[in-house]
């Protein structure tokens, strides 16, 4: 009887705190509401909204929604084409975060809470 007793608590053990995929927390991913709008005078308009995981980058998020172009550059991907509408001459797509236009490239917008995001094709 000790013996099946000390074969079942180590049958346990082992099934307990060496099973990698057994799991005693939740392991569900947060998210975050993205809202995305994409304008450019006739040629294109959307609007999304989607769930999105909390600390990704605004690129990864908006290109879960759409086809994004991009040309590398030394500051990082620079956004020339949404959804198959280039921005060509002096044209670009503007970056618009919760209303303000921001300073920084898509890349390095980190969404770490409900975000209204804006890209809209202007002149300069």
């Amino acid at each position: 009887m000790k013996f099946n007793l000390k074969l079942l608590t180590l049958v346990l053990f082992g099934f307990l705190f060496l099973n990698p995929s057994l799991s005693f927390g939740d392991e569900s991913i947060e998210t975050i509401q993205l809202s995305l709008v994409i304008t450019s005078a006739d040629e294109i308009s959307l609007t999304a909204v989607k769930q999105v995981e909390k600390g990704l980058n605004s690129y990864e998020a908006i290109s879960q929604l759409i086809t994004v172009g991009v040309k590398d550059t030394s500051f990082g991907p620079q956004i020339i084409s949404l959804g198959g509408i280039e921005a060509v001459g002096n044209t670009y797509w503007a970056l618009y975060v919760n209303g303000l236009m921001s300073m920084v490239g898509a890349q390095d917008v980190i969404l770490s809470k409900d975000t209204f995001i804006r890209l809209n094709m202007e002149a300069f």
